[in-house]
């Protein structure tokens, strides 16, 4: 691969495939539970804990390396990161003691937090003008990868058993060497902007806005409690309060993850043409009341409609999301990529008990409302955030 030959928005789709391939992987680990409590004969809490391995400590390290990243950028982390995540879930199939298993997907877990710091500050780098577009590309790779690993991990495994996971390392490998091969080209890409950011900087006086940064954080932490506990209930909810069927309370995931995909290709475009905190404060306004019409009908297709705006809007402000928080902290990329990508989804992660404490002691409903109002602090959260410096988002 000619890396000289390909312009730069060739150059953006290569990495929105290497976040697709990342992400795929990643996504993997759920649908392997069940084929792993049957033919490895693991009990739930240890089910539980191999979520744990894949999330948690990925999540929680994003910021660190995004540090790294920033103080001497290395492109060819993104190859590293891809590969590390792939060989992490080939591995799965063939491993039968359990924590071979959870050091497997710990080990991918790595992988993707390599990936993701490097690749949000790179996605910004070659995005040029056009921030919001790049990073919904990107990201976009990421949400659609979400989707489909879980379809891939199902038919492989269940045709040819655990051993299966070792199907991963075909795309795993050609992404990563096509990541690989064009590091140079992402290396002088990343070594102009910085230089232009350096000489804006300098001219500007702009400097890093840390206080708007933990400001806009509550919002970002505050909408991945959101979206982490919709993703965990609505399903739950179909089949409970709606009484639909498991299998169509299982869909509900993937209709979700769909129209969030649909609005992640959107937001960011709309974030360019009428400014990045215009676009999350409009997303973050349709959360609660759709929310709250969904659990004030019993209609289940009226209920999906809901739903499906709901997590869509909650999409349509990621992307622009990891860019303005870019904008807060021009000089640490790497770093609020790593907040935004990673430290985010800890959040939601970690407040999930708390919520299903609520609904074993009072209902799917009542912790359904609670969401609601976590929707309506996230909104209110984002009438704070501060223009940035840069321009007139």
């Amino acid at each position: 691969m000619d890396g000289k030959k390909l312009p730069d928005g060739a150059l953006g789709h290569v990495m929105t495939v290497g976040h697709f391939c990342c992400d795929m992987n990643q996504a993997m680990v759920p649908a392997l539970l069940p084929f792993l409590v049957v033919q490895r004969g693991i009990d739930y809490t240890s089910a539980a804990g191999l979520m744990f391995a894949s999330s948690f400590l990925s999540s929680l390290i994003q910021p660190l390396l995004g540090v790294i990243a920033d103080r001497k950028q290395r492109p060819w982390l993104m190859s590293a990161g891809v590969l590390i995540t792939g060989l992490g879930i080939a591995a799965i199939g063939f491993l039968t003691n359990y924590w071979a298993v959870f050091a497997a997907i710990m080990t991918s877990g790595f992988g993707s937090a390599v990936f993701h710091p490097e690749g949000g500050r790179m996605a910004n780098c070659v995005a040029g003008e056009k921030k919001g577009r790049g990073m919904s590309n990107f990201i976009v790779g990421g949400s659609f990868g979400y989707v489909v690993g879980p379809m891939v991990a199902a038919f492989c495994v269940s045709l040819m058993g655990l051993r299966g996971t070792a199907v991963v390392l075909v795309p795993t490998l050609a992404v990563s060497a096509a990541l690989f091969l064009l590091k140079s080209r992402f290396q002088r890409i990343s070594d102009a902007n910085k230089r232009e950011v350096k000489e804006s900087l300098a001219s500007s006086g702009q400097k890093d806005d840390w206080p708007a940064f933990l400001r806009f954080s509550v919002s970002i932490f505050s909408r991945s409690i959101m979206h982490t506990g919709l993703t965990t209930f609505i399903p739950l909810y179909w089949v409970s309060v709606l009484l639909q069927t498991q299998e169509f309370g299982s869909l509900m995931v993937t209709v979700m993850a769909l129209a969030g995909t649909i609005s992640t290709f959107i937001g960011g475009r709309l974030a360019d043409r009428y400014g990045f905190r215009r676009v999350i404060r409009l997303a973050l306004a349709v959360m609660f009341p759709m929310i709250i019409f969904m659990l004030m009908t019993n209609n289940v297709w009226l209920a999906m409609m809901f739903i499906m705006l709901c997590t869509g809007a909650s999409n349509l402000a990621h992307s622009p999301s990891i860019v303005l928080g870019q904008k807060y902290l021009p000089n640490h990329l790497g770093l609020a990529s790593g907040v935004t990508m990673g430290l985010v989804l800890s959040m939601g992660g970690i407040f999930s008990p708390l919520l299903g404490r609520i609904g074993d002691n009072h209902g799917l409903t009542t912790v359904l409302y609670v969401i609601a109002g976590i929707a309506l602090f996230t909104f209110l959260a984002s009438l704070l955030l501060k223009k940035p410096a840069s321009d007139g988002a």
